[in-house]
């Protein structure tokens, strides 16, 4: 299918669309993809929105949608450069801890 084909395909769809969680949720997909600036964790609503999305899926594609979505806002979170710090054990208790 041709780049031009789909997004009038999806631009319609969208058109269409009443599902306020969904809306939301390609709202904050869309604003992950350009960074917005938007530093920081989800908030709430936009939490639920996705979480209610993925229970509602119906077809396994749907689900594989929002995880590779997620899996994406983790490598963002998460870049290349970070140490592999699972097999790190506390070897010398800090004394100026809890002061």
């Amino acid at each position: 299918m041709h780049g031009d084909s789909i997004r009038h395909e999806l631009i319609a769809w969208i058109s269409k669309l009443d599902d306020q969680g969904l809306l939301k949720a390609l709202w904050g997909f869309k604003k992950l993809l350009q960074g917005s600036g938007k530093a920081g964790p989800l908030s709430d609503e936009e939490r639920l929105a996705i979480a209610s999305r993925i229970a509602e899926g119906k077809e396994d594609g749907d689900r594989a949608f929002w995880q590779q979505i997620s899996a994406a806002g983790l490598e963002r979170a998460y870049g290349t450069n970070e140490p592999d710090i699972s097999g790190i054990t506390l070897l010398e208790p800090n004394p100026d801890y809890g002061k």
